[in-house]
């Protein structure tokens, strides 16, 4: 059977080059010009490796990875960075976020990228697990009453239980300073 991977890339030429390259090594690709258009296909197919250009427009690769490695569904998809970009604290940062292992395209030919991604999968996958944080919004405190209504929350109760809803935080490490994406949860309903 053979592995399916994406590879996101916003360069034609490099896209085309490590398609064809992965094809004749018995890869299913996948491909994605930005960082939206991947994760809107990783919504439907399920790769068994990324492959994950950095410097792209629309989402940049850091926030991709972060949004992988978030997601419990897609968290245990390896993820190599392929950048042209090699600078140590650029591999800290995406290895902090979860990424297997770190590629520079300038140096690295063809043949050591399809060595590290069989290296990767034949190597069970590491789930890093990045720390969530819940957090219980008060009624009356604040503008939680404008976030409410602005969000369309129907006052932070669930739409299918009517159950509380919690805000988890998760952080978010492209940025120099503490920075979260957050989105609203129920407990009861893991909705």
């Amino acid at each position: 059977m053979r592995n399916k991977i994406l590879l996101i890339e916003d360069s034609k030429v490099v896209q085309q080059m490590y398609r064809s390259k992965l094809t004749m090594e018995q890869f299913t690709v996948l491909t994605a010009d930005n960082g939206m258009e991947a994760i809107k296909l990783l919504s439907q197919e399920k790769p068994d490796i990324i492959l994950l250009d950095l410097m792209m427009p629309i989402m940049d690769g850091f926030k991709v990875l972060q949004v992988i490695k978030a997601d419990p569904k897609l968290s245990g998809i390896p993820v190599l960075v392929f950048s042209a970009k090699g600078q140590p604290e650029e591999v800290e940062k995406a290895l902090n976020l979860g990424a297997a292992g770190y590629i520079v395209k300038a140096t690295t030919k063809p043949n050591e990228v399809i060595e590290q991604i069989r290296k990767v999968l034949s190597q069970k996958p590491k789930v890093q697990e990045i720390t969530h944080y819940f957090i219980e919004i008060k009624e009356n405190v604040y503008d939680v009453q404008k976030l409410a209504s602005d969000f369309k929350l129907n006052d932070l109760k669930c739409q299918k239980c009517q159950g509380p809803l919690l805000l988890e935080l998760i952080p978010d490490f492209s940025h120099e300073t503490p920075w979260f994406t957050g989105r609203f949860f129920c407990q009861k309903c893991q909705a």
